[in-house]
């Protein structure tokens, strides 16, 4: 089973609550892999993390308008809409959370900032 981008809009009560129906739906050896959004481990990560977005939306919209300025793209990146719906649970909690439903093998296989590829394994009842 294969969810993206999708379960960090819930707050992490429901998330470890979908998680535990998926162990449920999980055939043995059933494998689930989450590709999502998740918290910075500090302040400082996080601060890197939205520079190093900024920054590049900045560069993207700098090569169709030049009249674009960092602060402006800065103040739409934090101030947009959707940034509230954005319910950010650290990857290692996740994890935890995952081992303690019963699955196996839980890791997270992959992360850059904010993106992380995790989950587990079903092997028991």
């Amino acid at each position: 089973m294969v969810s993206g981008f999708a379960i960090h809009h819930q707050p992490d009560k429901r998330k470890h609550e979908l998680y535990a129906e998926i162990f449920e739906l999980l055939a043995l050896s059933g494998i689930f892999l989450n590709l999502e959004h998740v918290a910075s481990a500090t302040g400082a990560g996080q601060k890197l993390f939205d520079d190093f977005f900024v920054d590049h939306l900045y560069d993207f919209h700098c090569r169709s308008d030049t009249e674009t300025d960092r602060e402006t793209i800065s103040n739409e990146y934090y101030n947009r809409p959707d940034k509230k719906e954005n319910i950010l649970a650290p990857v290692q909690d996740q994890c935890q959370w995952l081992r303690q439903i019963g699955f196996a093998d839980v890791d997270c296989f992959f992360k850059v900032f904010e993106l992380a590829l995790f989950g587990g394994r079903k092997i028991s009842p």
